[in-house]
């Protein structure tokens, strides 16, 4: 296991928790806004079905202690490799050559990755199941993107927020303050270490994205298989 995210990922936990001892957390103010039209383009991977089951049943008691919050559909799970353009009002298709963004992504995939999730952690925004690749496959295409696309003039935010770094699934996200935060975090501590299961990633998929990846929103630009 790399010890590094590991450590990323336990501090992360460590500042959510001790924000949800205390009854708080960051609600999204715009998770149910209508006119919330951010959008953007995202290279990502899909968890398999018996993942996507796992983290299922794992919603679902989550659900019974907050059922006012908001839990990422199956289908929406996902699993970001690199936010190539960060969702922002006003950003449209219609701005880019998608075909130019489709040929530096396949300049830079290469062989299958597999992850491995395993407990999770959080945020003050949501619940997150922590991902582990195995070996250096995952950092070396998303470093192999980042160098291609900014020494290129392709219009790009990558990094701009944050370096992305982990492979976590977002699988919960914060649209109410808590309900029973001692119950919650009681049921956070018991699957901090749960094993979710393995995803080979064979296939990753750039699409036009909302903020949450909602599946009638996300417009899905290309498919490339990893080989």
């Amino acid at each position: 296991m790399n010890r590094e995210l590991e450590g990323r990922y336990n501090q992360m936990w460590e500042n959510a928790r001790s924000q949800f001892n205390q009854g708080n957390c960051n609600v999204d103010q715009l998770i149910d806004d209508e006119e919330d039209h951010r959008r953007g383009m995202t290279l990502l991977a899909r968890p398999n079905q018996k993942v996507k089951e796992v983290i299922s049943n794992f919603q679902n008691e989550l659900r019974r202690i907050e059922p006012n919050q908001y839990y990422q559909p199956q289908d929406d799970l996902h699993l970001t490799v690199l936010s190539i353009i960060s969702c922002d009002t006003g950003f449209e298709l219609s701005q880019i050559n998608l075909r130019d963004y489709e040929r530096m992504v396949r300049e830079c995939i290469s062989e299958p990755i597999t992850i491995n999730f395993e407990g999770i952690t959080a945020s003050s925004s949501g619940i997150l199941v922590q991902g582990f690749p195995e070996g250096e496959g995952l950092k070396e295409l998303r470093n192999g993107l980042r160098n291609k696309f900014k020494s290129s003039q392709l219009q790009h935010s990558i990094d701009c927020r944050y370096k992305i770094n982990t492979a976590h699934i977002t699988i919960m996200r914060f649209r109410k303050p808590l309900v029973d935060s001692i119950k919650f975090v009681k049921l956070l501590d018991k699957f901090r270490s749960y094993s979710f299961g393995t995803l080979q990633i064979s296939h990753l998929h750039l699409v036009f994205n909302d903020w949450y990846q909602r599946t009638e929103i996300v417009k899905k630009l290309a498919t490339f298989e990893l080989s």
